[in-house]
């Protein structure tokens, strides 16, 4: 078995977990001498039965008046990467579109070797219950190692 691994996902939304968990992500990282992948995924309905849709950042950026999400998720990994900016780390910044749990397993899927680092947004028991989490479905169905901060 193989534990060598090529890189550090790290999946970041608005929830306050997002901040503990870029932190936790970026210092394992460096511990490991690992670059960094910063994803974000944008919920979008028509999405959900397709791969993974990559949006390009640049474009988004040059938009005026872009997709509202899409300028919002750019915003939020343009603070992340601020954040990390005193890393000793390469980083890439991700934005994808689709169901956050498939959209994401399906990005893991096409990286070689990586490890997940997320948030746990910390809904109710029963909402959690009856919808789930997706930090619960990536615990589920990931096929790399997942740490989960909370």
């Amino acid at each position: 078995m193989d534990f060598r691994h090529t890189s550090v996902v790290i999946a970041i939304d608005n929830a306050g977990s997002a901040g503990r968990a870029l932190d936790q992500g970026l210092e394992l990282a460096e511990a490991l001498r690992l670059p960094v992948r910063l994803v974000h995924v944008i919920h979008h309905i028509e999405d959900h039965a397709g791969g993974v849709r990559r949006i390009d950042l640049d474009r988004v950026e040059r938009a005026a008046a872009g997709q509202p999400e899409e300028t919002l998720g750019a915003a939020l990994l343009d603070r992340a990467l601020e954040r990390a900016g005193r890393r000793a780390v390469d980083i890439e910044a991700v934005l994808l579109a689709g169901d956050p749990a498939p959209t994401l397993l399906r990005y893991l899927a096409e990286c070689d070797r990586p490890i997940l680092v997320l948030g746990r947004r910390g809904q109710g028991r029963l909402t959690e219950l009856l919808l789930g989490s997706v930090s619960d479905k990536i615990i589920r169905h990931a096929e790399c190692p997942v740490m989960v901060v909370s």
